[in-house]
């Protein structure tokens, strides 16, 4: 059985685990990602951090630092955590991204893409 552990703000856990971070995704996205995780046969543990506009942007930063992998949802009304997450190296995203598409073309455009990630992450980071 596949441990997947949801934490929300302003909670953490500390057990070892694959983490990503999943900013202000809406229900369609939430949904995409959990039938990717769901349809691996095996992966490590893995810790979903789930932020929304509304928690702690302090929260936000600190999971930002632990997480392998952040999914954002480009087209959230917090536009300024979209910019410094599109930043990030490891950070893919939902959306359209508008002028900053040119920083970061790593978009999740279908479910077979985001398993591709999920599978590399898992191969890079499993524990």
């Amino acid at each position: 059985m596949n441990q997947i552990t949801l934490v929300t703000s302003p909670d953490d856990v500390l057990h070892d685990a694959v983490r990503i971070l999943l900013v202000d995704l809406t229900q369609e996205q939430t949904h995409l990602i959990s039938e990717v995780l769901t349809s691996f046969e095996s992966i490590p543990a893995i810790v979903l951090y789930v932020w929304s506009g509304t928690d702690s942007t302090e929260w936000l930063i600190d999971k930002k630092l632990k997480s392998q992998l952040i999914v954002f949802n480009a087209e959230s009304e917090k536009q300024e955590v979209v910019g410094y997450l599109a930043a990030q190296s490891n950070s893919h995203y939902f959306g359209f991204l508008k002028t900053l598409s040119a920083l970061n073309n790593r978009a999740i455009y279908s479910t077979d893409e985001f398993k591709g990630i999920i599978a590399s992450l898992i191969e890079k980071y499993g524990i």
